[in-house]
């Protein structure tokens, strides 16, 4: 077990107290559920844009991304740069679409352009792969870090973490979640940036990592023929996945929907991808030093080990205070999501009259709170699987395309209906299930206990 000094404590510490106090300023606030849920829809470009980056930044990119980075190279990055592209398109195509009907959900957008079927079906989609690719992921990432440090277990970190961050979302809204992101986003970045550079100077510079690292570790591109990272996979797959991710997951696009008009919610994305050109250089690259320094250690355990092994008092607090930044920023969001689309897409569609205010933030309340609970159960199986970072790709990829095709047809093509639409989710999940239990199988992914 890794040791912390006092320093380090005393960082991680006020940190969280910072969250807390952040989080319960905005209780008064939250009178309606507009506000909980939407922050009242008067988010700025700022906020929109360094929350979108801290929302999408969990445990699992900084344990996923170095674990794969120290398996595959720096390719394991390309998911990253792509989401440039699909920022760019959730800022001139779909955020004047979503702003304009000023919807509080992504499938009720659906229910407006096709049916209350297809709302349904995506609702239920949103809250099952946020319980089995979300809370269950982030959580299970962090406590893998925490428990190399802390020496707690990881059931007893995950329901610690968990607890703590449900309390000030279910408190503050989408208003806590929004203005936290802030805080954890500078945090996160400086945190990360400041591992890369202490990293590259212990392996000498760019020039000796360059030399040391094994051959096509530092290349962006892989053959056609390569069994994870195939150049057209890596291009189109991540292009389809990426627009589904950025453009209509609801934990995602929510801060986009709470923005105070169309001009703040494009500006928001834009600069949200300008932010996610960084984590090839401070979250990828860490992977690749450490292939150099500690080459037989497992894949996951690349940032824990370069944290534990490289870094001095004080600025190994930082670091951790950047990672539990990053683990609770995405699940703060994913639970906030999940409490809208429970209220909204369920409770308030099908009650005989809207249900009030007060009665609207309480059930979103207890939703984060089953959530949460479901997210941890799921988490030991995980355990089963090869990598973090891989097996959320896998199971993204063959989940989302179904949905994306939907969602991405309604908005451009007049002419699609709502068979069509139904047709693509219902029988694109069924199959999509069937390959990605396929995949895991034949690539290893899942080993028998």
């Amino acid at each position: 077990m890794a040791t912390l000094g006092f320093l380090d404590l005393f960082i991680i510490v006020s940190y969280l107290i910072i969250v807390v106090v952040i989080g319960l300023s905005f209780t008064r606030k939250e009178r309606t559920s507009e506000n909980y849920f939407l922050a009242g829809r008067k988010l700025t470009w700022l906020v929109i844009g360094a929350s979108l980056f801290a929302s999408n930044i969990g445990t699992e990119h900084l344990v996923g991304l170095a674990g794969d980075a120290h398996r595959v190279g720096l390719v394991a990055g390309g998911f990253e740069w792509m989401a440039c592209l699909c920022l760019i398109i959730l800022a001139v195509v779909f955020v004047p679409q979503y702003l304009r009907t000023r919807i509080y959900t992504i499938p009720e957008f659906l229910e407006r352009r096709f049916s209350l079927t297809a709302r349904m079906y995506l609702s239920g989609y949103f809250t099952v792969m946020i319980v089995l690719t979300k809370v269950s992921i982030a959580l299970y990432a962090g406590a893998i870090v925490m428990e190399q440090f802390f020496g707690w277990g990881r059931t007893a970190i995950m329901w610690g973490i968990g607890i703590f961050t449900a309390f000030y979302t279910a408190i503050g809204g989408l208003s806590a979640v929004v203005y936290t992101d802030i805080l954890q986003t500078v945090i996160l970045v400086f945190g990360a940036a400041l591992l890369t550079v202490i990293g590259l100077s212990r392996v000498g510079g760019w020039s000796e990592l360059t030399a040391s690292a094994p051959d096509g570790f530092l290349s962006m591109v892989k053959p056609i023929d390569h069994p994870d990272y195939p150049i057209a996979g890596f291009m189109f797959g991540n292009l389809f996945v990426g627009i589904f991710y950025w453009c209509m997951d609801q934990a995602i696009v929510q801060r986009a929907l709470g923005a105070r008009n169309i001009d703040h919610g494009r500006k928001g994305a834009i600069f949200g991808g300008f932010l996610k050109i960084l984590p090839v250089f401070i979250f990828v690259l860490p992977g690749v030093i450490a292939v150099v320094l500690f080459p037989d250690i497992e894949h996951d355990k690349a940032f824990p080990t370069l944290v534990s092994e490289l870094l001095p008092a004080g600025i190994k607090g930082l670091v951790l205070a950047g990672l539990l930044a990053a683990l609770m920023s995405s699940l703060d969001s994913t639970l906030n999501a999940s409490a809208t689309l429970v209220t909204r897409d369920f409770f308030v569609r099908f009650a005989k009259t809207e249900p009030s205010q007060r009665a609207q933030i309480w059930l979103g309340r207890v939703t984060i709170v089953v959530v949460l609970i479901a997210g941890i159960l799921w988490a030991p199986v995980i355990t089963k699987t090869d990598t973090l970072w891989k097996y959320l790709q896998i199971v993204s990829a063959y989940m989302a395309v179904p949905m994306s095709a939907a969602v991405l047809t309604g908005i451009l093509w007049r002419r699609g209906n709502n068979a069509g639409a139904l047709s693509a989710m219902v029988f694109g999940i069924a199959v999509g299930i069937i390959m990605m239990v396929d995949s895991m199988w034949k690539g290893g992914l899942i080993r028998m206990a």
